[in-house]
């Protein structure tokens, strides 16, 4: 039994050190998506940028993935 808990806690701390990976990248991909919207509408780097669709796929499957493990670390299985 001690064992199955030192592998749960094991699971979880590393869930976490993943969280916290996915926050900084979060938190990365918006800070570059106000650093795009800083250039004037049309100049290129803008819409360069824009193409990528951050906002639109990065940043919301990143925010998906961070809901994901967020409520894994909340209710994990066989607790």
């Amino acid at each position: 039994m001690e064992r199955e808990q030192q592998q749960a806690i094991a699971r979880q701390e590393l869930m976490a050190e993943e969280l916290r990976k996915a926050e900084l990248v979060r938190d990365r991909l918006e800070s570059l998506e106000k650093s795009v919207k800083a250039y004037p509408e049309g100049h290129d780097i803008r819409v360069l940028m824009e193409g990528l669709h951050l906002e639109e796929e990065a940043l919301r499957a990143v925010e998906e993935y961070i809901r994901s493990l967020r409520e894994a670390l909340i209710h994990p299985r066989g607790s």
